[in-house]
């Protein structure tokens, strides 16, 4: 009978902790609306101490005010007006700021999104954090539910395995709803250690985010510690107008702040303008080298080795976003390309809603080779709920051989080794440089179509070579281009692309006739608890061969020495295929398979799980003329400093080679 009352107990306790949770897991559900559109007042105050801190605190993104300074702590104050279109999607005019960080720069943004917690979501804050309150992540976390007073209960919630990507924590939540009153947790993210304190709102759609936060965060980087506290307030009563934008009255932000501000803090104020008394009570020749001094280096200096961005234009409507200049870790290595580097600026201007002008432009070089890269695109969009844009594209590629000038320098007794692999000085090659247009608009949300052309110039490396042997410097060519993308299932499902291209001698003073047909599929499906596999298939083959000398030169299957658009740098590609069967093949086959998972091998060990985020298995296998076939499988890892894989090939079944590469681009939210 004892056994039977305790058996009953437990179910009882079983079945309570079940529904509780299940609530909290619908509560979302429940609410009929969504943030877009809620605007509210929010007030920030921010502390920073810096504990340790040496010369590599320069590489940081915002950090760089922290390292120039001799002052060991900061402080200060934001009020500005919020906008929501989605919990951390939103529009924020900053109207007043103030504090003792030079510039009022700000310090350590990554700490912002997790003050305003994706709580219900699958990821608390972008897609970082599996949240313990989404069902889907049910399965990794272990939680502990007891009742409280006032029809509340208490869910104490901590990872089953260790990884940078969970949280542990305990939550206050409404026992009839599900509603999250309050919730504490810690992590990492984006090398910070975090506490965070959140109390959420009280009713409808506010409730989904938060009332008020506090966080502390611990930053530690090449024996460099900062410390960091943030206090938020939503939802302040008082309204500024409009007109008053980046105001900087220390008397304003007095009146606005919604609670007293600690002693410790405002004595750091009084230490400043301590300061700033004696500096203006300094000589006029020591004024004028400090003026000095914070141009050369605060100025100058911090915008070579940090992301400079900004707005412009009248109403903001202009954006711009370039990459460090000077920056060691937007560096990397592979065993092919060697060392290299990278920088991206991102450019602009919306007109209307529905009409702007932008560019993504990169720019690269490969040490090995001696070689700059460039890609500039400047795209119009006159119809953004179509698709409907004409985009113009300078840029430069992989220096290329042809097999018809080849021919040609046996037929003059040139000898041209066929053991330097990869050795962009051989006889034969050419620099290539090309002007691509494009016009598209959408058929249906479906269907787009668009067409353009095609213009290369590819000149002799070995000018005077050529000229000894009476053989052309230049090749160019001419070609309009047709393509088109289906979309199936839109969004949800795989993208299949069909390109055409006819080079047309004669046409802009062309010298090359040529047709070429390339298929290409590619899907990045998005699987459950932040896994994702990504797929690409394609097929290219030249239809036409004139007479004259033409190169064999694809647009879906080429060496890309500026990478970018998929999860990482290196899904999609293959790693160590030498550059000579990018273009010596008049037909390719390829597939390429990545999975990615957060908790998949090494992250589940005890040591290696602290340190790894995210782990992927590359796949990819080609057919072409010399390779039958040619198969890459790669393991790669990232973790808070790199990101490192590894990669074997084999060719035509004999084992071809194995290589590494590592990625030091870091704080991408910095």
């Amino acid at each position: 009978m004892l056994w039977l009352c305790l058996f009953m107990t437990v179910s009882t306790h079983a079945k309570d902790h079940d529904v509780a949770l299940d609530r909290v897991f619908n509560y979302k559900k429940s609410i009929q609306s969504d943030v877009n559109g809620v605007t509210m007042n929010v007030y920030l105050r921010y502390h920073f101490r810096t504990d340790k801190k040496n010369k590599l605190l320069l590489t940081v993104p915002s950090m760089y005010v922290l390292a120039r300074k001799n002052d060991n702590e900061f402080v200060g104050e934001s009020y500005s007006k919020v906008t929501f279109s989605e919990i951390q999607k939103y529009e924020s005019t900053l109207q007043v700021a103030v504090g003792t960080v030079p510039r009022y720069k700000n310090v350590m943004p990554t700490m912002i999104p997790l003050m305003t917690p994706k709580l219900y979501d699958v990821t608390i804050v972008g897609d970082h954090l599996l949240s313990p309150f989404h069902p889907q992540n049910e399965p990794i976390y272990r939680y502990g539910v007891s009742s409280l007073t006032d029809n509340r209960v208490e869910i104490v919630f901590r990872p089953k395995k260790y990884n940078t990507q969970l949280v542990s924590g305990r939550a206050v939540a409404d026992a009839t709803t599900g509603r999250i009153m309050h919730v504490e947790f810690s992590g990492e993210y984006d090398m910070i250690r975090f506490r965070a304190n959140v109390d959420m709102g009280e009713e409808g759609v506010l409730s989904l985010l938060p009332k008020s936060s506090n966080m502390e965060g611990t930053f530690k980087y090449l024996g460099n510690k900062i410390r960091g506290d943030y206090q938020i307030e939503y939802n302040q009563e008082n309204c500024l107008p409009d007109s008053i934008v980046n105001s900087h009255d220390r008397a304003l932000m007095d009146s606005l702040r919604p609670f007293p501000l600690p002693s410790s803090l405002a004595a750091l104020y009084h230490q400043s303008d301590s300061i700033d008394s004696l500096r203006n009570l300094s000589a006029k020749k020591i004024r004028k080298k400090n003026v000095a001094k914070t141009i050369l280096w605060d100025a100058v200096g911090d915008n070579l080795v940090n992301r400079i961005k900004g707005h412009f234009g009248s109403n903001d409507q202009g954006y711009f976003r370039i990459s460090p200049i000077l920056n060691p870790l937007y560096m990397g290595y592979s065993e092919r390309k060697g060392i290299y580097y990278k920088m991206k600026l991102n450019l602009s201007y919306d007109f209307t809603p529905n009409r702007l002008i932008q560019t993504t432009t990169r720019f690269g070089y490969l040490f090995k080779y001696h070689q700059f890269y460039f890609n500039i695109p400047v795209r119009y969009t006159y119809d953004s709920e179509k698709n409907g844009y004409v985009e113009l594209q300078v840029g430069n590629g992989n220096r290329i051989t042809s097999s018809s000038v080849r021919k040609q320098l046996k037929d003059y007794n040139v000898n041209i080794p066929d053991d330097e692999k990869n050795n962009n000085d051989k006889l034969d090659y050419f620099y290539d440089t090309y002007v691509k247009f494009r016009a598209n608009h959408n058929i249906s949300r479906r269907w787009s179509v668009a067409t353009g052309f095609t213009y290369h110039r590819r000149s002799a490396i070995y000018k005077d070579f050529f000229k000894s042997i009476d053989m052309p410097l230049v090749y160019t060519s001419m070609a309009p281009m047709f393509l088109t993308q289906v979309m199936p299932w839109e969004e949800r499902g795989p993208v299949f692309t069909l390109c055409y291209e006819q080079g047309i001698k004669g046409l802009a003073n062309s010298g090359m006739e040529y047709g070429r047909m390339e298929y290409d599929a590619s899907w990045m499906r998005r699987l459950y608890r932040m896994r994702t596999i990504s797929m690409r298939l394609g097929t290219g083959f030249y239809l036409l061969k004139g007479d004259k000398t033409f190169f064999l030169d694809y647009e879906n299957f080429k060496d890309d020495n500026i990478p970018g658009g998929w999860n990482d740098d290196w899904t999609g590609d293959f790693q160590l295929l030498s550059r000579d069967d990018y273009n010596t093949s008049r037909y390719y086959v390829r597939a390429n398979v990545t999975y990615e998972s957060p908790l998949m091998l090494m992250s589940r060990l005890p040591v290696a799980g602290k340190i790894i985020e995210m782990e992927r298995i590359y796949v990819s296998g080609l057919l072409g003329e010399n390779t039958h076939p040619y198969t890459e499988v790669g393991y790669g890892f990232t973790n808070r400093l790199f990101s490192i894989a590894a990669f074997v090939a084999t060719k035509n079944l004999k084992y071809d080679g194995f290589g590494i590469k590592i990625g030091l681009e870091l704080f991408g939210d910095w």
